[in-house]
This record gives structure tokens, C-alpha cells and sequence, in this order.
């Protein structure tokens, strides 16, 4: 693999083109989607193109919902929504990446979803990537306006809103949302969320030990309690010149006043995370994907590794036994452990067949298809009481029967993944993202979910220009999220 690509793996797993990738709303209700902007009962699906033009400026970003229904999503029912659409706060400017980060919870209590939106390039006046989050409303009708969330500590940092993640934190029953900088540190932000722009206090959130970079946060409920837990990773200094880094993670337990910093939960490292619950006992597994090797990172491996640590009653159960370590070369892992094939550059957890058993969707971004090089696959494996388990995995590339366009050179298929209900059946689909597809103009595929999970049956995909948008690029697809 060519270097550029092992650096672009960094940037496409640290805010910029992942979705962080992934669970990063408030826990749903059995009873409904976790994403449900028009309020219709179907899931919807959140995503972004961050470095598109609007208006003719290079980076400015937009953001877009396809909406769910009987047959999926549909891009025909869409909202696309950048900073020059009416009703929302600012303007688009060059280099802005409006949508370099997502959230979504119901925010202000209506029963709409609700999509927060981070632009950590955004000039704010005089201080360059100052960064900004917008909130967009849900409502009958969709998304539309917005309001911007203020900063509590302006001067303290820059590229506010380049991480953002959602729950209830204090388990007050109103939503909260984490925002994280450009600095070693997150602020959580509690609700409720008014539209003239008030919130309630800010708590700052900092890493155990000085660290350089935060690559991904993610919320979910480790422990049973009810309270959203915050998990972050982050990236330590090896050496005082500044040579080499360990990936390193964190989980904050909820509690009546927030996330608990005073007891870290130490985990393992990764540059992306999803939450959710693997072997139906209540209780949120962490995955956590670490695309870096040993030459960029000292917790790295040769092609990528995704480690799942259980949740429990007591929060997440890490020590030496996780309940999975998988590479490629793991029993019941399809494929073979290459170097820099990027496997765990996106993960995300989710029920595809029904069964009550949360599925692990993994992104190999880089993985070769044939001889053709970094056009990307995508690996879905299957939950069971015992955790992910080691028989039944599934390959998806574009070169598999059944699913749109065709395998291309880096192409990237699989640099975002998503496992969520749109068609209110019980099960979730399968929505995958080709960052890079056409030369970074990207595109994303929708499979069908069943009662044997993924079907390539009735199979969509969709770029910019189903949605009425220029097709340049662009990174359309950035940070699924539904």
C-alpha cells in the first residue's frame, strides 16, 4: 500500500470522512428508530459531504437525511441543508467542512430528532477554525432551521464541534451533547436544547493523561443504568521529541451529575468506536477500530484490529480478556491480516437479522479485491449470547453479486458503515459508504436487512447528484449516522 494512503487512513478515521462513524445517539426505545427527524416511525439516515463545494466554495460542506420507509431509504425523500440554507445560522465559507462531525438525539423534547452539525473549520470572527455547532431541528416536515450551540470556553481552543456524540449523561431524561476540539479535552453540554439557543451548564471533559489528539467519541450504555456513558480514545506522546504515539481509550460512566471523571475506565486504543449490545443482556458492548500499524502507532498491528470489551453491570469489562480481539487472521474473520489494509477503519453495531443479538459491521478500507488495490470491503459479523461470534461472517465488496458499481482502485469502500432500521422491521440495514468512489466524489450503498441479515436484493446506492448536488468532490457519505 502507498503511504499517502496509510496517511489519508488517519484522516478518514479522525473526524473527517468517519462517522465515527456508529452509535452516537441516545439509547432508543424498542418501540421506535434512533433517528426519526420527520417523526413517520421509519429510522432515517444522516450523513455528510464535508469537503464539497456550495455555491462554487471548496470545503464548505453540506449535510443530508435521506429518510426511511417500507422499501428503505429512497434518496427521491431527502433534505440537504449547508450554512447557506435559510433558517440556518452563518454562512458557507471555503474550508468551513459544515458536517465534519454528527450527532443526533431529540435535543429540545418534541419528539422529533434532532441533528447536531459541527464545522471545526469555521472562522469565528477574528479566531481561524474556531470551529461551530449547529443544531438542526426535526419536525413534522424534516429538518429545518437551525441554532448554534455556544462554546464555554472560546479562547481555550480551536476546531469546536470536530467530535460530537449525544445522550443522557446525567439521566435527567433530556438529551446532552458532547462536544469535542481541537484540544486534549470535551465539553458536555446538558439539556434541554432551546431554539432561541439556551442549554444548561457545560462540563469539561479531559483525558487521564495529556494527550495530542482525540481521534473518536462515542456514547452508549455500558452499565444497565440508564445513564449514557461517554467513551473517548485518544493518542499519547511516546518520546519527548515527539517521535511515535500510543492509542489509548476511556470510558466515563453517567451519573447524577454527568459523566464520572473521577473513575477512568482505562481501554484499549482506536480511531474509530461504536456501541452496542452484542449478546443481548442489556448491557452495551465498545468496539473500538484501530486502523494504524506498529510503524504509526505503538498499540497498532499490521492490517487493523477491532477490539470489542463487554459491558456489565459494574460498566465495561476490559482487563486482559476482552470479549473479542479480531484481525484478519482471526478464527471465523474473513480475508487474510495484510499490512495497512485498514481493517477496523469503521465499525458499528446492530441487529440485521432480528434475532436480539446486536451484529458487528467492520470497514476494511483498504482492502485489495483481486489485484485491484484499496477499493475496500466491508466484513459483518454475527452476535450471539457468547458475543460476536466466529461462524457466519459475511463479505461485502462492490464486487460481490448483487451490489452496485464495480470494484475500483481506491475506491474505499467501507469507510464508513451503518447498521440501522429504516424499514421498521425488526431489521437493521446494512448502509456502507465508498469515501473515495470517482475520485473523492463518494457514494454510499444501502442493503436491505432480513431474517438472515444483509440482502443484496433491491440493493441501492446514491451519490450527490441523486440528490440534486454537484457530483464533485466532495467525501459524500462522511459520518453515517442514523
Amino acid at each position: 500500500m502507498r503511504r499517502r494512503t496509510l496517511l489519508l487512513a488517519a484522516t478518514l478515521t479522525t473526524g473527517l470522512l468517519t462517522a465515527l462513524p456508529t452509535t452516537t445517539a441516545t439509547a432508543a426505545p424498542a418501540t421506535g428508530p434512533k433517528a426519526d427527524f420527520n417523526g413517520d416511525g421509519y429510522g432515517d439516515v444522516a450523513f455528510a459531504a464535508p469537503y464539497a463545494k456550495v455555491d462554487g466554495l471548496g470545503m464548505a460542506g453540506y449535510v443530508a437525511v435521506v429518510y426511511g420507509g417500507a422499501t428503505g431509504l429512497d434518496p427521491a425523500k431527502r433534505t440537504v441543508v449547508s450554512q447557506n440554507t435559510a433558517g440556518v445560522p452563518g454562512e458557507a465559507e471555503a474550508e468551513d467542512t459544515f458536517g465534519d462531525a454528527l450527532a443526533v438525539a431529540d435535543l429540545n423534547g418534541d419528539g422529533y430528532t434532532d441533528l447536531a452539525v459541527g464545522s471545526s473549520g469555521e472562522d469565528v470572527g477574528t479566531d481561524g477554525d474556531g470551529g461551530s455547532v449547529t443544531v438542526l431541528w426535526g419536525s413534522a416536515s424534516g429538518l429545518k432551521n437551525g441554532t448554534t450551540v455556544k462554546d464555554p470556553a472560546v479562547s481555550a481552543h480551536d476546531n469546536w464541534g470536530r467530535l460530537l456524540t449525544a445522550g443522557d449523561f446525567d439521566g435527567d431524561g433530556k438529551a446532552d451533547l458532547a462536544v469535542g476540539t481541537g484540544s486534549s479535552h470535551a465539553y458536555v453540554i446538558r439539556g434541554p436544547f432551546t431554539t432561541t439557543g439556551t442549554t444548561g451548564a457545560a462540563q469539561k471533559i479531559s483525558t487521564p493523561e495529556t494527550a495530542y489528539s482525540v481521534d473518536a467519541m462515542k456514547a452508549g450504555d455500558t452499565n444497565g443504568d440508564n445513564r449514557s456513558d461517554l467513551v473517548l480514545t485518544y493518542r499519547v506522546r511516546l518520546n519527548e521529541d515527539e517521535s511515535g504515539s500510543w492509542s489509548k481509550g476511556v470510558a466515563y460512566l453517567g451519573s447524577p451529575t454527568g459523566p464520572d471523571t473521577s473513575v477512568p475506565r482505562a481501554l484499549n486504543g482506536g480511531t474509530s468506536l461504536a456501541l452496542g449490545d452484542i449478546d443481548g443482556d442489556g448491557y452495551d458492548e465498545i468496539a473500538l477500530g484501530n486502523v494504524f500499524s506498529k510503524e504509526d502507532d505503538h498499540s497498532g498491528s499490521l492490517g487493523g484490529r477491532v477490539v470489542v470489551v463487554r459491558g456489565s453491570e459494574g460498566g465495561p469489562v476490559n482487563g486482559d480478556a476482552p470479549m473479542a480481539e479480531l484481525t484478519q487472521d482471526s478464527e471465523g474473520v474473513p480475508g487474510a491480516d495484510e499490512a495497512n489494509d485498514g481493517f477496523g477503519g469503521s465499525v458499528s453495531i446492530g441487529d440485521t437479522n432480528g434475532d436480539g443479538y446486536g451484529d458487528l459491521a467492520i470497514g476494511v478500507v483498504f482492502e485489495d479485491v483481486g489485484t485491484t488495490e484499496d477499493t475496500g470491503a466491508t466484513i459483518l459479523m454475527n452476535g450471539s449470547a457468547a458475543g460476536v461470534s466466529r461462524t457466519g461472517a459475511r463479505t461485502f465488496t462492490q464486487a460481490t453479486a448483487g451490489v452496485p458499481g464495480a470494484a475500483e482502485a481506491m475506491d474505499y469502500f467501507g469507510s464508513e458503515v451503518l447498521l440501522t432500521d429504516v424499514t421498521k422491521d425488526g431489521h437493521a440495514e446494512f448502509t456502507i459508504t465508498a469515501g473515495f468512489e470517482d475520485e473523492g466524489i463518494g457514494a454510499i450503498t444501502a442493503l436491505r436487512g432480513s431474517a438472515t441479515g444483509p440482502v443484496t436484493d433491491g440493493a441501492r446506492s446514491f451519490g450527490p447528484g441523486s440528490l440534486g448536488q454537484t457530483r464533485s468532490y466532495g467525501a459524500f457519505g462522511a459520518n453515517l449516522i442514523g
